[in-house]
């Protein structure tokens, strides 16, 4: 019976070891996402750098209107475009810490199984113990009784 209920608490603790490496790969996923978001605003930001660097290049030697709404719309669409790369930011943090907090509970749910197995086991051995000392002990009774 001891055995058994052994046998299942491994099974059990080896499946929330599958579950925690699923969850140790969805939360590096999730981290390469982010890093790559985050790369990508410091792209978009150096881009725009670059850009306000033209516009005032192009203003000193003055432009015509035409000139001005196109490089005002530009920067309207690469403010936009800086704001939703903010936005994609903060979701994917919110996806990471999501996944650190999954891989946390799948980390205890798999270390409560270990201290349920190794529980098992302890008394498992107690068990044995005990047996063993009461066969030690019917069995120094009966050599004593054999020889008197």
């Amino acid at each position: 019976m001891a055995t058994q209920s052994t046998q299942t608490l491994t099974l059990l603790s080896q499946l929330a070891g599958d579950e925690v490496e699923l969850a140790m790969q969805a939360l590096a996923q999730a981290m390469k996402q982010l890093e790559q978001g985050q790369q990508q605003k410091s792209l978009l930001g150096q881009y725009q750098q670059e850009y306000e660097q033209q516009w005032q290049n192009v203003v000193q030697k003055g432009l015509k209107a035409d000139l001005y709404r196109n490089f005002q719309g530009f920067f309207s669409q690469l403010e936009t475009a800086v704001q939703s790369q903010n936005a994609q930011i903060e979701q994917l943090q919110s996806v990471v810490l999501q996944r650190q907090q999954m891989l946390q509970e799948k980390q205890r749910k798999q270390k409560s199984y270990e201290v349920l197995i190794s529980r098992a086991n302890s008394l498992h051995e107690k068990v044995e113990r005990k047996r063993d000392q009461k066969m030690m002990d019917e069995f120094a009774s009966r050599a004593k009784r054999t020889t008197m």
